[in-house]
């Protein structure tokens, strides 16, 4: 999903109005990744971060306090790595900052059962769709009073409550970037210079990382962390559960997930794209990407179990093995594809053409990270990850010079 924010205005990421053109195939383009995938992908993600933070602070036979010691090091590093991937990639969307902090809360947890890790994990994202909720039927009231008022009359005055009003969700619009002027800006200066795109960025990524961390990105990451970290330590992450386990996982995840998530993109195309039905403001956002990621993860350890497609699987391991670098590379391609400083392509592809970039992109990384894992132990970003969280310059080559 993040190739939107690359490839068409940063507002249409949240809401496809703004797509120049939204019609036919764009349109369900749109719809098929709104129910399939949106959250979805960022939330297996996320789940296998927290059990990769696992595996690296309960090593077995080590001294607790130099893992402890190495752990805050690799996750501060990760903050940093996520910094120079928001401001000097210029890429806003960067999730490794978010993953860093809610990293060092998740020292906490690592001797909590899996069953607490799940209630804890249920308990926020309970609390998000508090969250999700309440902006919902803020933004959705504020909404119809503002209809209200641009329906009357051009004769009639407007007292100072509907003054207000307006003001208010004149407002909302600009902090979101979701006026025509504002949209028009974005697409300017991307396609200009870096130097223009990294100053434009530094205000939106300063809000992203504090007041949006706290609102809710940090939250977002931390309950799908702990439940990646819970279902760790049921098994269900090394293929140790039985073939029925997972099958139960993808039918329930997908068939409780899907028609929730298909209520949700429906209702928000019957409204005319109306902004409180956006993610953020879908009341049942969260159980829906829930499930469907938890169908995702029952596929593929049906798929690793059963043995088949065993180059894929092997191709996708090596991506994985290199997925701070893939991650990384992300940005540069994406940048140079759409960036003025590149092949400027910003606004010039439609919703459905910028998904052929995605393969091309995914085509590529499949074939080059085991090509590289064939010569050297690590990714580039893995390597220094590692060796300034070790303090010291790890073997790179598999076999020494």
């Amino acid at each position: 999903m993040n190739i939107i924010a690359f490839g068409l205005p940063y507002a249409s990421y949240f809401n496809p109005i703004f797509d120049a053109n939204l019609e036919g195939i764009n349109l369900s383009t749109y719809i098929a990744m709104d129910i399939f995938v949106e959250g979805s992908m960022r939330g297996i993600f996320s789940m296998l971060f927290g059990a990769g933070f696992l595996l690296f602070i309960t090593k077995p036979d080590a001294d607790e306090d130099l893992v402890r010691g190495l752990y805050f090091r690799r996750t501060v590093l990760l903050i940093l790595i996520g910094v120079f991937n928001a401001y000097i990639l210029v890429w806003p969307g960067d999730i490794l900052f978010t993953y860093g902090v809610a990293g060092l809360l998740l020292y906490v947890f690592r001797h909590y059962s899996a069953k607490k890790l799940a209630l804890i994990s249920g308990i926020i994202f309970a609390f998000l769709a508090i969250l999700h909720t309440a902006s919902h039927m803020g933004s959705r009231g504020l909404r119809e009073e503002v209809l209200e008022i641009e329906a009357l009359p051009a004769s009639i005055e407007l007292n100072e409550v509907q003054q207000q009003k307006l003001a208010e969700w004149d407002t909302f619009l600009d902090q979101q970037l979701f006026t025509p002027e504002l949209v028009e800006q974005d697409l300017q200066i991307r396609k200009g210079g870096y130097i223009e795109t990294f100053q434009f960025l530094v205000p939106f990524n300063l809000i992203i990382q504090t007041v949006g961390l706290v609102a809710s990105g940090l939250w977002d990451a931390l309950a799908m962390m702990l439940l990646g970290m819970a279902f760790m330590k049921w098994g269900i992450f090394n293929a140790s559960r039985s073939m029925k386990f997972y099958l139960g996982m993808f039918v329930i995840g997908f068939g409780t997930g899907l028609p929730i998530n298909y209520f949700e993109v429906n209702a928000f195309v019957s409204s005319g794209f109306e902004i409180y039905w956006e993610a953020a403001s879908r009341p049942t956002y969260d159980l829906g990407r829930l499930l469907v990621a938890i169908g995702y993860i029952g596929l593929i350890m049906m798929i690793c179990k059963s043995g088949v497609l065993h180059l894929l699987r092997s191709a996708l391991a090596s991506v994985g093995q290199m997925a701070l670098t893939n991650y990384l590379s992300q940005s540069l391609i994406c940048n140079a594809i759409f960036m003025g400083w590149g092949f400027n392509l910003l606004g010039e592809l439609d919703r459905f053409q910028i998904y052929y970039v995605v393969l091309g992109v995914w085509l590529f990384q499949l074939i080059v990270s085991p090509i590289w894992l064939r010569y050297f132990r690590f990714g580039p970003a893995e390597w220094l990850w590692r060796s300034l969280t070790y303090k010291n310059k790890q073997q790179w080559r598999l076999q020494a010079d």
